[in-house]
């Protein structure tokens, strides 16, 4: 990952690390507040449910004793004295029970036979035990019972808050058990009270309902004795939307954040990485060989300073590589002289010996001179045609010709050079190894060059001893390769190093200038060539090409 990226990614993480701690912060204290107020709000309203409530108990109790204490009852109780049937007639109580607010009220006499019933008039002449078992409650407060009403759709049972006062007249004892049946107009005024849905349940029936409440909700029951409960249901849609609308604002406060921190540190990443990146790419073109390179990039501090010592760095170095390049030249053709030399001073005794030798003779008149002329003349001309060997190999190691590459199958290559030797000296084996399809870019003929010089060694390496030459094609995903490998004395590592080096060798008779050709016509060609195996075991050549996709 480039600096550039990994900067604008450190300015977004930067904006995005102070949200991330705020955030779950914010959204923990917003949730414990609104739970706080939903809580206080749900408090306020049950309270105010059963506050209603109990006013609308209160408000029957009375409306019960103002109409026991009435005249009219009293009047009603003492024409009922003898005959309680014939004096309070049917629909008796349904006219004191309006007069007064009510919506339930039976009057009964001491036996709990039913004289008359304003909410069920049907009922007259009947027992109503569970009405009439509220006069054997102590509490003067009304309890919550269930009673029977018609409706449209036939007799139907309805919780009801209900009190029950005796009215006596010398001997004679009524009771009147009357209150308010808790209906959907009750239902409907605690729910327009709590600003919630109203559910009134007699057990688990549902009897009355009003109010909505969007979801998501809490509920809480206001119980009424074992009949009758209220249900008070409270939506935490609010709540949770609050939530919501300050997580949205979060997140686009985040993407807005984001968003200019990234742009913001590309810009600043920018300005920061591009001296660093001018001084990456001119180290990579000094790499490259280009030594004179200047970095122009604008920069201050540090990098600045770093700018400048790079310039003055490419500089000192063009310098510095111009004169070792020049102190190497000179010592190369020195050492290239001192080894011309040395191998054209060793023909050159000889040569003046027998010249020595022949010019004695002749001036001696000697009889032998023909034989000497015959025999010093050959020493003379195997020494030239030495010299004239040396003086070949060293014009071809100065002249080496560019390389045509073109693509060339190394497989088919090899064994037409190993078709030249296939007749090898006694005790010589030949086993090529040879992959097809290996193919790389090179010169055919100096390619060839280079195995016939590494192939011919291998032979001169076993002579007199014998052994197998294997040769191998190979390749990988990136490198052609050719093998030759023996089994001669091999190459002592002390050797290795210098190998390569011009006029190096541990044949006798040899120039020293074959293996230098083989590893600069591969260096000319991209590859080089590796020497292996284990000394006293043989030795191993390896040409290592870029292959040809």
């Amino acid at each position: 990952m480039r600096l550039r990226t990994r900067l604008a990614l450190a300015f977004a993480l930067l904006a995005l690390v102070p949200l991330a701690i705020v955030v779950p912060l914010t959204l923990t204290r917003l949730r414990d507040t609104l739970s706080r107020e939903l809580d206080a709000r749900m408090t306020a309203a049950t309270t105010s449910a059963q506050e209603s409530l109990e006013r609308s108990a209160a408000n029957a109790r009375r409306a019960v004793e103002e109409l026991v204490e009435s005249p009219a009852m009293e009047d009603l109780v003492r024409e009922a004295r003898s005959a309680p049937l014939r004096a309070i007639q049917a629909n008796t109580a349904e006219g004191l029970m309006k007069s007064r607010g009510l919506t339930v009220l039976t009057l009964f006499d001491r036996n709990g036979t039913v004289l008359s019933s304003g909410h069920l008039p049907a009922r007259r002449g009947d027992p109503d035990p569970v009405l009439f078992a509220v006069t054997k409650e102590k509490s003067p407060k009304p309890v919550p019972v269930r009673v029977d009403v018609r409706g449209d759709a036939g007799l139907r049972q309805v919780p009801a808050l209900v009190t029950a006062r005796p009215v006596d007249y010398g001997d004679v004892r009524l009771w009147a058990v009357g209150g308010v049946v808790l209906d959907d107009g009750l239902a409907q005024h605690l729910a327009r009270l709590t600003q919630s849905d109203v559910t009134l349940l007699s057990g688990d029936a549902q009897v009355a309902h009003a109010g909505s409440a969007a979801p998501p909700t809490v509920e809480q029951v206001l119980p009424l004795g074992n009949a009758v409960s209220v249900r008070l249901t409270f939506s935490r849609a609010a709540a949770r939307e609050a939530e919501e609308g300050v997580m949205r604002a979060f997140l686009l406060l985040a993407g807005l954040g984001l968003g200019f921190a990234a742009l913001l540190g590309m810009l600043v990443s920018r300005w920061m990485t591009r001296p660093v990146e001018a001084l990456t790419s001119g180290a990579r073109r000094v790499a490259e060989g280009a030594l004179d390179v200047q970095v122009t990039a604008r920069a201050t501090g540090e990098v600045g300073e770093l700018v400048r010592t790079f310039n003055h760095m490419t500089s000192e170095l063009k310098n510095t590589t111009e004169r070792l390049m020049a102190t190497e030249r000179i010592a190369a053709w020195q050492e290239v002289a001192r080894r011309l030399a040395h191998e054209i001073k060793n023909p050159l005794t000889p040569i003046r010996m027998s010249l020595e030798t022949l010019m004695a003779a002749h001036e001696a008149r000697h009889p032998s001179f023909p034989t000497l002329f015959k025999e010093s003349a050959g020493v003379v001309l195997e020494e030239v045609e030495r010299l004239r060997r040396i003086v070949d190999e060293f014009s071809r190691f100065a002249r080496l010709p560019k390389p045509q590459l073109a693509p060339v199958d190394l497989s088919e290559l090899t064994q037409s050079v190993l078709s030249l030797y296939a007749a090898p000296p006694e005790g010589i084996q030949l086993q090529p190894a040879l992959q097809t399809g290996v193919v790389a870019r090179a010169d055919r003929d100096q390619l060839t060059q280079v195995l016939v010089n590494l192939v011919k060694n291998a032979e001169e390496a076993m002579t007199g001893k014998g052994g197998a030459l294997r040769v191998r094609v190979k390749g990988t995903d990136a490198d052609a390769i050719v093998e030759v490998e023996d089994e001669g004395p091999g190459i002592p590592l002390e050797h290795r190093a210098r190998i390569f080096e011009p006029y190096f060798t541990t044949k006798d008779g040899g120039t020293g200038l074959g293996l230098a050709i083989a590893a600069r016509i591969l260096q000319e060609h991209g590859g080089r060539l590796e020497v292996g195996g284990e000394p006293g075991q043989g030795a191993r050549f390896s040409v290592v090409l870029p292959r040809a996709s």
